[in-house]
């Protein structure tokens, strides 16, 4: 009986030659499952059009999961928080319940995060973006610090102008 050379290679392990090992597989996480982008504020006080008198925002059933989200002012990032329940935090939002911040938004996305990643995600996003002004909440990731080289070329940018 003879071996295929084929049956040899897959049998002994060999690397084939226009290929790599690809090493052991590595368990994937799911970080995000989806995401809601630059949707307007009115969807919490528009009535749906089938009819009822429920709001647009109460007939998406995504939000009823947890997650992490942006508030907009326009097209600019004003506040970043998280949420057990996306709806009914981003309502509190909405109706002003949460604070006097909750007026100067129009605009939200927002990222489905199991709870046990939402602190992070949060801390992701506020440290990506440096114009959020209006959340308590400090990243708990550990930054690196700017060198002087980098330093210097930003000055010399700033005076580019």
């Amino acid at each position: 009986m003879t071996v295929d050379e084929e049956d040899l290679e897959e049998e002994s392990g060999d690397v084939e030659e226009d290929g790599l090992d690809e090493g052991p597989k590595i368990a994937k996480t799911v970080l995000v499952s989806s995401f809601i982008r630059m949707w307007p504020r009115a969807i919490f006080d528009s009535p749906a059009f089938d009819g009822s008198k429920d709001s647009i925002a109460k007939s998406i059933t995504e939000l009823d999961h947890s997650g992490v989200y942006i508030l907009y002012r326009d097209d600019v990032p004003f506040y970043v928080g998280k949420a057990k329940k996306l709806r009914s935090r981003l309502w509190q939002h909405a109706n002003g319940v949460v604070s006097l911040k909750s007026y100067f938004w129009n605009y939200f996305s927002a990222f489905l995060v199991e709870e046990s990643h939402m602190g992070e995600v949060e801390a992701i996003l506020i440290s990506a973006m440096p114009s959020v002004i209006s959340n308590s909440s400090t990243p708990t990731l550990r930054r690196v610090p700017t060198g002087k080289p980098i330093r210097q070329l930003m000055r010399k940018l700033r005076l580019k102008g």
